[in-house]
């Protein structure tokens, strides 16, 4: 439909141009009608018209098309026989409309057809050297203005491609601008964190599903019906409007998990851990910051009950501690009692008093930790005595287990926990060491002057991937799963946190089926701990 109404457009320019030559000749000259060149073009001018305006030019090809400029220039050159009349100004029509839509080699055919319009048609009368210059100079400013048009053409349609592509490709890098927009929406929107972005002028210009949740708000932002309130801490005093977080967001206040309390419009309480960030922003625009509020009601609610069940079995376990102690006194108490029971009931009175005092550690929150790590402690002490709760089932495994250097090694620190240290560590080596193994516990200081101990086996070894994994909570490597040995994955975090609160290093080396050893090292000076 484009191409037919463009021909259409060109055809009827030119035949409404012909038509009104044709009213002025007909009322300033009428006896040109009398030339019958002028009335075939005329007539040949008519049909083409008609022809155009019947024809269905989006179905034909150029080719055909290109024939119509032809017949309106022939047209033109069979009027141009009548004298003093410049018909042939009108060839600029049909030129143009080539030099508009083809090739220049379409251009030198259509001025070769005009040229020979000039010498057929021209008016026979003339000179012909006169005849051969009009026709040389219709034909160079004809073919000056078809080339100047043809130029100004194709760079036209060269610069609407550009232009075409370039819009295509602002499309598609707006349509990818869009999508990636969408994709980080929707990810934010994923989160559990409450995250809203907040002007100096306090305008919210963006927020995630989470906020809208906690703060009662629509997608579009607007606060519904019910209302929410922060307090300063749970049934605390509500916050004053320029203490609230949104508020000191837009002041550019640097907030760091500061805590606050959200009754929510259920009425439920929430537990949130405020932050705020700077967000880039492009020159002239306002000052954004990032609000970012972690909802920690579960993990208070978790801690909350940890340690009431914490208290709960502590409490409970008082009862049976103290009878076994109980117990334990009266049977050494009586004079025949043979020696190697009596030490193994030590044993076990050394044991419950150890679980003993567990329990009152537990209970007893307010006990500061630098009290704990101020205490002069023998390493060599608790060493032995560590063995010796072990060394019945190395025993019994058909294990060695002895214990060499210096005969004292004395720290500062909690003799309970480090005591902790030399159980978890002397349990594994006697897990993981198969019968007819050896454990040596090795007491002395290092180059530096710090208490050193070392504890190594010839059991199993632990594999490269799985000597930093070891420290982390509830994990047990695969050949310790595979053995059926039991056991949680705490001990060697406990044993990592107590070395640490202590100031000291733990080293450990290993290789599978070769064995392990672990060094510890202590500093000699107390420590200093602020109060808890």
């Amino acid at each position: 439909m484009v191409r037919t109404m463009s021909v259409w457009r060109w055809q009827l320019i030119f035949a409404g141009s012909i038509l009104a030559i044709t009213v002025m000749v007909l009322g300033l000259r009428p006896e040109v009608f009398a030339a019958p060149t002028y009335l075939a073009g005329l007539v040949t001018i008519l049909a083409a018209t008609i022809t155009v305006l019947a024809l269905p030019w989006e179905y034909l090809s150029a080719r055909l098309v290109f024939a119509v400029p032809l017949v309106d220039a022939l047209a033109i050159g069979l009027m141009t026989n009548v004298p003093d009349i410049r018909f042939g100004m009108l060839w600029v029509f049909p030129v143009v409309w080539v030099a508009m839509y083809y090739s220049m080699r379409h251009v030198l055919v259509i001025l070769a057809l005009v040229t020979a319009c000039l010498i057929q048609f021209g008016h026979q009368t003339r000179d012909p050297s006169d005849m051969l210059l009009r026709a040389l100079v219709v034909s160079l400013t004809l073919c000056f203005l078809g080339a100047t048009v043809n130029i100004g053409a194709r760079r036209a349609r060269a610069s609407r491609r550009l232009l075409r592509r370039q819009a295509e490709q602002i499309g598609s890098a707006a349509e990818r601008a869009k999508a990636h927009r969408q994709r980080v929406t929707q990810i934010i929107d994923s989160l559990d964190i409450a995250l809203v972005a907040v002007t100096d002028c306090g305008t919210i210009i963006e927020m995630n599903d989470a906020y809208r949740r906690l703060y009662g708000r629509d997608h579009k932002g607007t606060s519904l019906s019910s209302t929410v309130v922060e307090y300063d801490d749970w049934q605390g005093e509500p916050l004053a409007p320029e203490q609230r977080p949104l508020a000191r967001a837009a002041r550019g206040e640097t907030l760091k998990d500061e805590r606050i309390w959200l009754f929510d419009a259920e009425g439920q309480w929430h537990a949130l851990e405020v932050s705020t960030e700077p967000m880039a922003s492009v020159t002239g625009d306002a000052h954004t910051t990032l609000l970012i509020m972690n909802d920690i009601t579960a993990a208070l609610a978790a801690a909350e009950e940890r340690r009431t069940v914490a208290t709960i079995v502590t409490h409970e376990l008082r009862n049976p501690l103290t009878a076994i102690l109980g117990h334990v006194d009266l049977l050494l108490e009586q004079e025949d009692l043979p020696e190697p029971t009596a030490k193994k009931l030590e044993i076990i009175a050394s044991a419950a008093e150890r679980m003993q005092r567990l329990v009152s550690a537990t209970l007893d929150q307010t006990r500061s930790e630098a009290q704990l790590l101020s205490e002069p402690v023998d390493l060599r002490q608790l060493s032995e005595s560590s063995i010796a709760s072990f060394l019945p089932t190395a025993e019994q495994q058909g294990l060695s287990l002895d214990i060499e250097g210096a005969d004292t090694l004395p720290i500062y620190g909690d003799a309970f926990r480090l005591r902790q240290v030399f159980d978890n560590l002397l349990s594994n080596a006697v897990k993981y060491t198969p019968e007819g193994g050896h454990i040596a516990v090795r007491l002395g200081a290092s180059a530096e002057g710090e208490a050193e101990v070392t504890i190594a086996d010839t059991g199993t070894g632990i594999a490269p991937a799985d000597v930093d994994r070891i420290f982390q909570r509830y994990y047990r490597s695969q050949d310790a799963l595979d053995s059926g040995i039991p056991g949680t994955g705490l001990g060697m975090n406990i044993v990592r946190e107590i070395v640490t609160a202590h100031e000291g290093t733990l080293e450990i080396k290993s290789d599978l089926g070769e064995g392990t050893c672990i060094t510890l090292r202590f500093p000699r000076q107390p420590i200093t701990k602020e109060t808890a």
